[in-house]
């Protein structure tokens, strides 16, 4: 019967910490989503309304249909800088975050062999949801920086 109620125990607990890694997740990717909506309202859509009003001087004076391509690429060219510098910066941080992710996995299972038991690998995954936890917490407070660094490019 002790038994039985500590492997209970320990599905509360698997649960709970399947619960708190879903949880750290949905934080980490609100955060990212709040970044982007105020990377796209501070930084890109300013140069995307620069973008038009340069594109439409040039239709009102460029001389030639290839002044009038050199004209517009030039407009276009700050835009799309930000937007690549944007799209670099959250891929590295992805990349980052799932080299976190990956470092758990490979910590979890180090100490696992074909034969290891259900318990072990119980521990196992519960170490890496636990890893796994830490590092959306870590990345999620790095978010300040990334946009600082974003706005900043």
């Amino acid at each position: 019967l002790k038994h039985g109620r500590q492997e209970g125990s320990v599905r509360v607990d698997r649960r709970m910490t399947e619960q708190q890694f879903a949880d750290a997740v949905q934080a980490l990717q609100r955060a990212v989503n709040t970044v982007q909506d105020a990377v796209d309202n501070q930084l890109l859509r300013p140069a995307q309304k620069q973008t038009f009003l340069c594109s439409a001087k040039c239709c009102d004076t460029a001389k030639g249909r290839d002044a009038l391509q050199q004209c517009l690429a030039s407009c276009a060219s700050p835009l799309m800088e930000k937007e690549q510098k944007m799209k670099v910066a959250f891929e590295e941080f992805q990349l980052r975050h799932s080299r976190c992710i990956q470092r758990c996995q490979d910590v979890a299972v180090e100490g696992l062999s074909p034969s290891s038991s259900a318990r072990d690998q119980d521990r196992a995954g519960e170490k890496l949801r636990k890893c796994a936890i830490d590092c959306c917490t870590s990345y999620q407070k790095q978010i300040p920086q990334l946009q600082k660094n974003i706005m900043q490019s």
